[in-house]
């Protein structure tokens, strides 16, 4: 995957994706394989235009690097990244649209119907079009992706299915599962203690805050599926007050730490409960565990 920065000069024949991208749900993969089709047509590089800033609120559904990898999944093979600072807020559209065809050598945009850009969102497909015309690019706009309700697939929404744990209605939105990627730490080695050693990683301060709790989830080392059970939320039993995710993966036996763990999220199981006792807990445990296979 390539990556450069707005305003960066790229001479190889471009067919950019233009939109947030903040999510990468199934309405922003029907935009990226219009994409990918129209690159293959016109013999370019499937590119994204993507911002980083949480100018929306509630973090970003995913890290920036999250959403790269999301991204090259769907074939995109060069990111164009825009920090939404004060200063990038203040451009026009026209001025936007400009710098656009003057730096990256644009054979083509592929957009949503909505989509709108520049200062106070004054630009729109209409404008677009006019810009495109008068450059000679090639203009592909793409229907909104909306769900069973009619209601327009967004990232909005999926931001508060993950603030209320509801992660499996958000995985429909998303298209494959939610996921949470970072370096394995060392924790307080407790689950050792009683027989549920946890792979701990650090939660990106940028991402959307996941409701606390327990869910069912999924890990992949080595090529290897393996089914877990992840805590997002404090340690209250053992009084542990700092934010953490800590994962038990069933049936695995090896050291993580310093590798980068990435875990799916499958289904919400449980509040997180202050036990009286460690035993208390380890019964717990024990029953979520025999619950991965319900």
């Amino acid at each position: 995957m390539k990556i450069v920065s707005f305003k960066e000069v790229v001479k190889e024949n471009t067919v950019l994706a233009l939109g947030y991208f903040d999510s990468v749900h199934i309405g922003h993969k029907v935009l990226l394989k219009n994409a990918v089709l129209l690159s293959k047509k016109l013999n370019a590089t499937p590119t994204a235009l993507i911002f980083t800033g949480n100018f929306k609120g509630n973090g970003e559904v995913f890290s920036f690097t999250e959403r790269i990898k999301r991204l090259e999944n769907e074939g995109i093979e060069r990111v164009v990244y825009a920090e939404l600072t004060g200063e990038f807020l203040k451009t026009s559209s026209d001025d936007f649209i400009n710098v656009l065809f003057k730096t990256i050598n644009v054979k083509a945009l592929v957009c949503g119907e909505d989509f709108t850009y520049g200062k106070n969102a004054l630009g729109n497909v209409k404008t677009l079009l006019e810009k495109c015309n008068e450059s000679g690019v090639e203009l592909s706009v793409v229907n909104k992706v909306v769900d069973n309700s009619g209601n327009k697939i967004s990232t909005y929404t999926i931001k508060n299915l993950l603030l209320t744990g509801n992660v499996k209605k958000s995985n429909e939105l998303l298209g494959d599962n939610y996921f949470i990627s970072g370096e394995v730490i060392k924790g307080k080695r407790l689950g050792n203690v009683i027989g549920f050693p946890t792979a701990n990683i650090k939660i990106d301060e940028s991402k959307t805050p996941l409701k606390r709790g327990v869910y069912k989830t999924e890990v992949i080392i080595n090529g290897v599926k393996y089914k877990a059970i992840t805590n997002v939320g404090t340690q209250p039993t053992v009084n542990g007050n700092n934010e953490v995710i800590e994962t038990y993966i069933n049936d695995y036996c090896g050291d993580l730490y310093g590798v980068n763990l990435t875990v799916y999220f499958i289904d919400f199981m449980r509040d997180i409960i202050k036990f009286n006792s460690v035993e208390e807990l380890k019964a717990q445990l024990l029953e979520d565990k025999r619950s991965l296979y319900d």
